[in-house]
């Protein structure tokens, strides 16, 4: 009878062993190679999207040029020139061939041969800023030339074609004038001095 319950308690002892074992071996196993497989599984997918998002920006970036950047100027382009005092008033606007130091330039370029004008549009065939006033006044306020103002002879002082402001009208009608004078003065002629003046306004009185 006593042999009987030691083989019993010997019977559960192994059975209570061979559970716990096996209870112990799955717990392991789901703990350790199921979340650990799911979280290297994400990490490993992570780090593929990452590695495709970083090929696609620097490959993105390798191939943004700065917008503008292989834009030059032609030789045929017009330079549309707006003067602009310093409350933002328009004063004159002109229209004139490119010059020839900006041929072949591009944007960045041209801002840095002229850093005092704000470009408002760069396209090859036409370059159109804004020019301080002061900026134009201290360049060529010093010069006069005549022109026309209203249908009349007058002075002005500045650059003909790039800056100019009125100083006078004068009462020589410009009708009056033979061709290639009204040309001159379409043009403007330049003078130094009030003697330059006073002999150029005779000359075209007495024509």
């Amino acid at each position: 009878m006593v042999a009987r319950h030691k083989w019993l308690l010997l019977a559960v002892a192994v059975l209570s062993f061979c559970l716990g074992f096996v209870l112990t071996y799955s717990f392991w196993k789901g703990t350790i190679l199921s979340p650990g497989n799911d979280g290297l599984s994400n990490r490993g997918i992570i780090t593929q999207e990452d590695s495709k998002a970083a090929k696609m920006q620097a490959s993105s970036t390798s191939q943004e040029e700065p917008k503008g950047g292989e834009i030059r100027l032609l030789s045929e382009a017009d330079l549309v020139q707006t003067v602009v005092s310093d409350s933002g008033e328009i004063l004159a606007t002109s229209t004139s061939p490119l010059p020839r130091e900006l041929v072949g330039k591009t944007l960045d370029e041209v801002r840095t041969i002229h850093p005092e004008w704000r470009v408002v549009a760069f396209a090859p065939k036409r370059l159109t800023v804004r020019i301080p006033e002061t900026h134009l006044e201290e360049l060529y306020g010093h010069l006069s030339f005549l022109g026309i103002h209203d249908g009349k002879v007058a002075v002005f002082r500045g650059k003909p074609g790039v800056y100019q402001r009125l100083v006078g009208v004068t009462g020589i009608a410009v009708s009056t004038l033979p061709e290639f004078e009204i040309r001159n003065l379409e043009e403007g002629i330049p003078f130094a001095g009030e003697e330059e003046l006073s002999m150029l306004l005779e000359s075209l009185k007495e024509d």
